[in-house]
């Protein structure tokens, strides 16, 4: 049905309207570039620099000089607008979702002339300050989860993908975090976002609440310079734990593996970050080997350090929860399938 006046829609509505229409957020670049809705396309309907003249005019003169400056600006761009809308080949009539930040006058004027085109257009009530407020009660849910524990170098992402291949439900915290966890994780990864579009993607990945159990990996509150919900990381603590026991030897031959493609600066700058901790003269020796081109040897002593930061965390865990499962070596398919074998009377323990 088209609509002649804005229609103004629940948060709930847009959500579910969002799986098959096209989303637009009308707010300036630098807010979208900050942190969207996932899948949302970005239609500013001011710059950043026009938007702030705006605010200005409002808060120094009136509400009044506030709009018709508003007007100055978006009257001559309404050609402008309509033809990015048409470029994602957009039949007439279809519906399409607006948003601004609290659903107000940049949503509803945008709204206006694309109902007037003939488009047929809904604003999202509360505008993105709606769907922030239900991101963040998203992460008071505590999940049914399974976690997936090892050392550095088992392949625990990797596992959790071939898990996923065999119709297990996971959540991907590194893969939405784009890092991988380590002092080496942002090596061949995005550059990471904003806390705030990191959490948007977070729950956009969430399971509905029907879900009887979801697979996560084992991660530390922090995955590079995101930071994992308190709700979801306290889940991750106190949840069952599979601890995959794999050699050292054939998780740091896969480690070599993983890392030999990449500028030895990068690797190095890596080491620095955990100079510290490595202690002055491991982190010398580790420098040293990689400057020889020795990655294996590099990797020798960062992986010592890692693995004695994993055993200390372990320790202080509820060891009843922990589930150990010793493995020959870094295979990531036959390994979920012995995880998922290994796994079945877990499961049955959750729902008892």
């Amino acid at each position: 049905m088209k609509h002649t006046h804005t229609t103004r829609i629940s948060l709930a509505e847009f959500l579910v309207l969002s799986e098959k229409h096209i989303v637009f957020d009308v707010r300036s670049e630098s807010e979208y570039a900050h942190a969207h809705i996932p899948g949302a396309l970005s239609l500013p309907i001011f710059s950043d620099s026009e938007r702030a003249e705006i605010g200005t005019a409002y808060k120094q003169i009136s509400k009044e000089s506030a709009i018709e400056l508003g007007f100055r600006y978006f009257g001559p761009k309404l050609n402008d607008y309509i033809k990015i809308v048409q470029s994602h080949e957009i039949q007439k009539d279809a519906t399409i979702l607006i948003h601004c930040w609290r659903g107000g006058m940049r949503s509803e004027a945008m709204a206006w002339l694309m109902n007037f085109y003939g488009f047929d257009a809904l604003v999202l009530e509360g505008g993105y300050k709606s769907y922030r407020n239900h991101v963040l009660s998203i992460f008071n849910t505590a999940l049914p989860a399974l976690i997936l524990g090892g050392y550095t170098g088992s392949g625990k992402t990797e596992i959790l993908h071939e898990l996923l291949q065999m119709h297990e439900p996971i959540l991907d915290l590194e893969g939405i975090a784009y890092h991988r966890g380590s002092s080496f994780g942002s090596i061949g990864c995005p550059e990471q976002t904003s806390q705030e579009f990191f959490e948007n993607r977070l729950a956009h990945a969430y399971p509905p609440d029907s879900i009887d159990f979801i697979w996560i990996e084992d991660e530390s509150r922090k995955i590079g310079r995101n930071i994992i919900p308190q709700q979801l990381h306290a889940s991750i603590r106190t949840r069952p734990l599979i601890f995959i026991d794999i050699p050292r030897e054939a998780r740091l031959h896969w480690l070599v593996d993983q890392y030999i493609q990449y500028d030895t600066e990068l690797l190095a700058q890596a080491i620095h970050r955990i100079g510290k901790r490595l202690g002055g003269l491991h982190m010398s020796k580790a420098l040293s080997a990689l400057e020889s081109n020795d990655l294996y040897g590099c990797f020798d002593i960062a992986l010592q350090y890692y693995d004695d930061t994993y055993a200390y965390g372990l320790s202080k865990r509820d060891q009843s929860l922990i589930h150990r499962l010793e493995l020959q070596e870094v295979n990531h398919h036959a390994n979920a399938e012995a995880i998922l074998e290994f796994s079945t009377s877990i499961k049955k323990g959750m729902h008892q």
